[in-house]
């Protein structure tokens, strides 16, 4: 069900603070970050090796990371190197060390084999952090199969219907599709020509329901939970005082458990980049185009129910185009790591 030789996004670098332990499950694993001394991230299995207590629940001692249910010690490493009361360590005492990187203010996490992290893999994501753009970012955590999120960002014709009062139109809906495969991606594109702007687009442009313009929606697609969206809109007829909108839809999903994901996105642009209440406007109202998402997609896996082995559903549209690709190339990446062909 999951890949895991690949980078995924553990949590934003803010979220690890110095001094403080930050628990999270990734691929149905159990994990705690912290920061060394140095500034460095450290993630450990959060299972001490003698009774399983959560370290998480623990004391950091320096670098140091102490169980606070029988005080073994553990460095960043993951190995033991003091146990209360015996001078012994036993060598099975100890705990798995996960590659860990920050990068475009997120931490990235490698759950597989750790002689196969390779740091130049990490996904591309550069407009966090270029000073050319400005990201309004946020988080959803989703209760629902990671593969649910990647469909829902491969089709975006439910925008027309889930998300009427900001960014969806019959347009959305009704406009074709092109689909390519290159190497290890999907590419969705999406052009809707001499249409009307939709709320979100008639703040960003400056321009009135009535005006017209050129939007798009183009898509890139890697497994497992890779989607960056270059989205915009051009003002049609010389509109006064209007903008042309270029924005990065940043959507990366690490799954949590089998029907619960972790949902990091933002909102990238490279217009009205002095306009903090343009950040601000970004901000909620994708974090609240990103609620009705959840609210479906969970819906969603309420009536999917638990089932690992759910690969598909019995009806495809057009529309599911998208999707269908992305799942073919999911599925042929997860059988390439099962045999040992990809890192």
């Amino acid at each position: 069900m999951f890949m895991k030789n690949c980078w995924q996004v553990a949590a934003f670098g803010r979220e690890v603070v110095a001094g403080q332990l930050f628990p999270r499950r990734i691929c149905g694993d159990a994990v705690v970050f912290y920061r060394a001394r140095d500034g460095r991230v450290v993630a450990l299995e959060d299972r001490c090796a003698h009774r399983y207590a959560p370290l998480s629940m623990g004391a950091l001692i320096g670098d140091t990371l102490r169980c606070m249910y029988h005080g073994l010690c553990y460095d960043t490493n993951g190995k033991c190197i003091q146990i209360p009361g015996q001078d012994h360590v036993p060598a099975k005492a100890r705990v798995r060390a996960f590659p860990v990187l920050e990068r475009y203010n997120f931490v990235w996490i490698w759950m597989g084999d750790a002689d196969k992290a390779d740091a130049t893999q990490v996904p591309d994501v550069h407009w966090m952090s270029d000073p050319a753009w400005v990201a309004s970012e946020g988080y959803h955590h989703v209760k629902a199969n990671y593969r649910l999120l990647n469909d829902n960002l491969l089709d975006l014709s439910h925008e027309t219907y889930v998300h009427g009062k900001t960014i969806g139109h019959d347009s959305v809906a009704e406009s074709p599709i092109a689909i390519r495969n290159e190497g290890n991606a999907v590419y969705v594109d999406k052009e809707m020509k001499n249409c009307n702007p939709p709320p979100f687009y008639q703040y960003l442009a400056r321009v009135s329901a009535t005006d017209r313009v050129d939007r798009w929606q183009h898509t890139v697609f890697q497994p497992p939970g890779y989607i960056v969206i270059d989205v915009g809109v051009q003002p049609l007829d010389a509109v006064p005082g209007s903008n042309r909108v270029d924005g990065r839809v940043i959507d990366l999903i690490t799954p949590e458990t089998a029907s619960s994901s972790h949902y990091f996105w933002a909102f990238a642009r490279n217009f009205r980049l002095g306009e903090p209440a343009v950040t601000e406007f970004l901000r909620e109202n994708v974090r609240r185009t990103f609620d009705e998402d959840k609210d479906m997609l969970e819906a969603q896996q309420r009536n999917i129910g638990e089932r690992e082995s759910e690969r598909g559903f019995d009806v495809a549209i057009r529309a599911d185009a998208g999707p269908t690709q992305g799942h073919r190339l999911l599925a042929s990446m997860l059988e390439a790591e099962a045999r040992g062909s990809i890192s």
